[in-house]
């Protein structure tokens, strides 16, 4: 296989020093050599900064860019962007493990179909403080009912059904786990917002916008960290349930500008909605917010358009699903609300249970 690809990855970091040398490791040790590494330092607290010097130091692949001030996580990635040369462009993150042959498989791919977007298959790992893992889910095309190791498409409507596929799945939100044509982003100006816990999904669904062909891989080639370490896009979220409004709301937009917001697109809508909701009860009873503040800013989201619009596509083919969010589609905020408070019982003293339950979707 000829190795004329390039791939460029971009690596935000920031307050990463226990975890980056594993994700650099990963990289160095690439069975494709056709790469380059531009790691956007977002003046990291910690010792980030001087592994991944460490790194360019050695390998004339890896490239350090500084920024002068604390920027966050979409500025450092649109940096990354600025600098980037390669053909594709992966967004990894600098806490998570990556496979050898990841760069490989996706060259393979690419030589095959060079489509617009690639998209391929990951796990989530919930590790415990001492790094072992204690639950793992892996994401994959198998879940979209594929038969396929590989689906490649040129269609639109192909590409816009299975969009949505993807993000019943999870698979379509994050920007790890794609390589991304360079010549799309940078002809369209395409940026990651200054926003925050919802950016990534606001960058898919604007280069989805340009996406003409797509291909997605059953190869888990992504090993996503969950060990209690705060996240590039973590930490502490005001508003959440608003930025989760956002993101729901630009994909129902999405979804009808292309003309295939359907019965399946609307009953996923209302399932990451509700989920949503449920959990901002759970962050308000966190936070201290006294049970008739909670109460009342329930019943002001049920006048809503959006929660008029989706309490009625809630899928009942799930006794799980009916059992956590019936009671907020009908209007039962009081039931809801005793189950907000088990859900928060179980979070502080039984997050393994907790993290397995989230998974329902």
């Amino acid at each position: 296989m000829s190795e004329e690809i390039k791939f460029s990855v971009i690596m935000p970091t920031y307050g990463v020093g226990d975890y980056i040398g594993d994700a650099l490791g990963c990289l160095q040790m690439q069975t494709y050599d056709n790469f380059e590494v531009i790691i956007v330092d977002d003046c990291s607290p910690d010792s980030s900064g001087d592994i991944a010097r460490g790194y360019m130091e050695r390998d004339d692949r890896f490239y350090y860019v500084k920024h002068d001030t604390n920027q966050g996580v979409s500025a450092a990635r649109n940096t990354g962007i600025e600098h980037a040369t390669g053909d594709y462009i992966l967004f990894l993150d600098p806490d998570d493990l990556y496979e050898r042959n990841l760069l490989r498989v996706c060259a393979a791919a690419l030589e095959r179909n060079p489509v617009d977007l690639l998209v391929f298959s990951f796990t989530e790992d919930y590790r415990n403080a001492a790094g072992k893992i204690e639950f793992m889910k892996g994401i994959t095309l198998d879940m979209m009912d594929y038969d396929d190791d590989m689906v490649t498409t040129s269609d639109a409507a192909t590409i816009h059904k299975m969009a949505m596929q993807m993000e019943a799945i999870t698979m379509l939100g994050y920007p790890w786990n794609k390589c991304y044509k360079t010549s799309i982003i940078k002809e369209n100006n395409l940026q990651y917002q200054k926003i925050k816990h919802v950016e990534d999904i606001l960058f898919n669904c604007d280069f989805l916008d340009y996406t003409t062909s797509l291909t997605v891989l059953n190869d888990v080639l992504y090993h996503y960290r969950n060990q209690g370490q705060v996240r590039l896009t973590g930490g502490e979220i005001e508003d959440y349930f608003k930025l989760q409004k956002i993101r729901i709301e630009r994909i129902y937009d999405q979804q009808q500008k292309w003309k295939t917001c359907d019965f399946e697109a609307l009953g996923t809508l209302s399932k990451e909605y509700f989920r949503s909701f449920q959990s901002a009860m759970v962050r308000q009873l966190e936070s201290g917010v006294k049970t008739d503040d909670i109460l009342k800013w329930c019943n002001a989201e049920a006048e809503t358009e959006l929660y008029q619009n989706l309490r009625r596509y809630m899928p009942e083919d799930s006794k799980t699903l009916k059992l956590l969010y019936k009671p907020l589609t009908e209007g039962m905020f009081g039931t809801a609300l005793r189950r907000a408070r088990l859900m928060k019982y179980t979070k502080s003293h039984f997050p393994g249970v907790f993290n397995r339950a989230k998974q329902l979707r």
